[in-house]
């Protein structure tokens, strides 16, 4: 009887210990209050085996769901093509990153860039080539940004940055360090090597610490392009700052 009774706890205790449901097997199956614990628990090791698996189902839906909620967030906000920011999330980044800026009264720098005789790449060499053309420019560039630095594409062939605590001097260095890696690089074109250069317009925005007053972002861009258009005028592959 002791021995019987000694094999009765050792199954429970595996039934309540080992992740496989032991087997009731020889004499224990003629106690009958054991074999009562042995269903209820082999329910309920088997309910907790199906919540579970539910558990785990739903942890995996919801974490492909929040996967495909990020890629889709990233797909509004980026330039399918080059990865860059796309002219929407740039202007409510850079307005946000602005308004910070004129209360820390630190100065920042707009800087817009346009690719050289893209045209006449295009017309030469193709759309597709172009489209490699824009994604090696923005591979190039983008490996030069600074920690706070961002950028987007406004069009075209047409980038905008905004440098984060960048006066004058380190929004031109900044830009300068840019057009020269773009124009020491190369993009493979069929056979040939093309060497592409492009042309760069930088605006500062100073403000007084805790001032209210804001600059207007598109006040600050269209400036940048006046630069640009110097830049372009002067004879391209260049940086010119608004003065």
């Amino acid at each position: 009887m002791e021995d019987q009774e000694s094999r009765a706890l050792e199954h429970i205790w595996k039934l309540l210990k080992d992740e496989a449901v032991p087997e009731l097997d020889g004499p224990l199956r003629n106690i009958p209050r054991l074999q009562e614990i042995h269903r209820e628990v082999k329910a309920l090791r088997e309910l907790a085996d199906s919540l579970r698996d539910e558990i785990n189902l739903r942890n995996l839906s919801m974490a492909a769901l929040q996967k495909r909620e990020s890629q889709f967030r990233y797909l509004a906000s980026h330039d399918p093509l080059t990865g860059a920011l796309n002219r929407r999330s740039f202007m409510e980044q850079a307005g946000s990153d602005l308004r910070t800026a004129a209360l820390e009264g630190v100065p920042c720098s707009i800087v817009m860039m346009d690719l050289d005789y893209f045209k006449v790449f295009n017309d030469t060499w193709g759309h597709q080539a172009g489209d490699e053309a824009l994604r090696h420019v923005v591979t190039v560039i983008s490996s030069l940004l600074r920690k706070n630095d961002f950028l987007g594409r406004y069009g075209g062939e047409e980038f905008v940055f905004f440098f984060n605590h960048a006066d004058r001097n380190t929004g031109i260095a900044v830009a300068e360090r840019m057009r020269e890696a773009i124009a020491g690089s190369s993009i493979r074109v069929k056979s040939a090597q093309v060497i592409i250069t492009a042309s760069f317009g930088v605006c500062i925005a100073e403000s007084v610490e805790g001032s209210a007053a804001v600059v207007p972002l598109e006040s600050l861009i269209h400036n940048a392009d006046l630069a640009l258009y110097r830049a372009k005028a002067e004879g391209r592959n260049r940086v010119v700052c608004h003065l």
